[in-house]
């Protein structure tokens, strides 16, 4: 429905009789504005069909981001979010049992109650810019649940 041959059109349209190089060269300049919004139009056609494509499962997301900042390696990935339990150390006061033993410490975002649903990775080989960082978050919270918090993270491979 979309495609349209501007030199077959041309050449259809017109007679046989003025089938000549120079005129048919003119009327191809006559028709080049035309011709640029079409071509214009059909990209943004495309870039609109792939955008509907997508939608907020891992695997779209992930060719979301590896489709606009590493198209070649694939290396961007998404993960769950920090599951991690509290270990809670009691007071005498509390007549609980006071064991520290081994206790892993981690940031405040790690723990299940109050990070993140869900972890984006880039590899600090893939070169990204501050506006690059800024479009992939954006393009997150643009396929992202609503609801859904999120975190990007640079990893060294």
């Amino acid at each position: 429905m979309f495609n349209i041959d501007f030199d077959s059109l041309i050449a259809v349209c017109l007679p046989a009789l003025l089938w000549k190089p120079k005129l048919f060269a003119w009327l191809k300049v006559l028709c080049y504005p035309v011709t640029k919004i079409y071509d214009e139009f059909m990209a943004k056609r495309d870039a609109d069909l792939y955008n509907l494509r997508q939608d907020s499962r891992v695997f779209s997301m992930q060719a979301v981001f590896n489709d606009r900042f590493d198209n070649v390696s694939r290396r961007i990935y998404i993960t769950d979010g920090f599951t991690k339990d509290r270990t809670y150390i009691y007071t005498p006061a509390e007549v609980k049992p006071l064991y520290l033993g081994s206790v892993p410490l981690y940031n405040p975002g790690d723990y299940a109650d109050t990070g993140v649903d869900f972890i984006v990775w880039v590899p600090t080989i893939v070169s990204l810019s501050a506006q690059d960082l800024i479009e992939l978050t954006a393009l997150a919270n643009n396929y992202k649940l609503a609801g859904k918090r999120f975190k990007v993270y640079r990893i060294v491979l």
